[in-house]
């Protein structure tokens, strides 16, 4: 059989017999302490009064008896007078019983969980502003594009997105440079085209073909001159 659940209370612990241990009326709490000793057991009342009632009364039994033998004996007298005025005294034992405090199960609140916190992915910084395609830039016709072509210096070499813009005598003529795999070289290179000649603007071309410098004369035409500048924005956003 199941032994009965004692009820909730301070109960002998069951793995010290010397303390006490609080039951919650379901398991067994943390909380102990000593074992209360035993009470001692009150002595009797009156057995010291008994044995001076006793011995008075002997006194008195003598004095009396000293009285009708001795006549006037002034010890007698002064023993029966110290008789006749003795009072018993009665002494009493009181035993306090020791007091023990229970102390309450104490009830400990978990502290409340701290919210997660939501760490933010960092806002990437804003791409630069692409210039937007100069309107005058037109796709180029390929006899143009062949011509600047035979100029590369190293076998496989082609351009792709080929772009012009006509300006008086001059034609500036931009591309991207690619292998035979098509992987790119140059995102853009610019050419000048005059009467049939082609001249290397940017240093793409230059180092690609072997056409002389649009710098030098006759032409002196910069790398930083307007059109070219537009030419080659044109051809970037062409091969994003």
């Amino acid at each position: 059989m199941t032994a009965p659940t004692p009820p909730p209370g301070w109960h002998q612990d069951p793995a010290d017999a010397n303390l006490l241990r609080y039951w919650d009326g379901t398991h067994w709490t943390e909380q102990t302490q000593p074992k209360p000793s035993q009470t001692p057991t009150p002595r009797k009342k009156g057995g010291v009064g008994k044995v001076l009632l006793i011995l008075a009364a002997v006194l008195v039994v003598m004095g009396i008896l000293g009285t009708v033998f001795g006549g006037g004996d002034k010890k007698d007298d002064k023993l029966s007078a110290a008789a006749a005025t003795t009072t018993a005294t009665t002494t009493q034992v009181t035993t306090t019983r020791p007091t023990t405090t229970s102390a309450a199960p104490s009830s400990t609140t978990p502290p409340a969980a701290a919210a997660p916190t939501t760490t933010q992915p960092p806002v990437p910084a804003p791409r630069p502003a692409v210039p937007a395609s100069d309107p005058r830039c037109a796709p180029a016709n390929e006899s143009l594009v062949a011509l600047v072509e035979s100029g590369f210096s190293a076998s496989g070499l082609s351009l792709i997105n080929g772009t012009v813009i006509d300006s008086g005598p001059y034609t500036f003529l931009g591309g991207t440079t690619v292998d035979t795999t098509g992987k790119m070289k140059n995102r853009s290179d610019v050419w000048v085209i005059a009467n049939g000649t082609v001249y290397s603007s940017t240093g793409g071309a230059r180092n690609t073909t072997t056409w002389p410098k649009a710098s030098a004369a006759p032409l002196k035409i910069s790398p930083g001159d307007e059109i070219v500048q537009a030419l080659d924005t044109c051809v970037v956003n062409l091969t994003r």
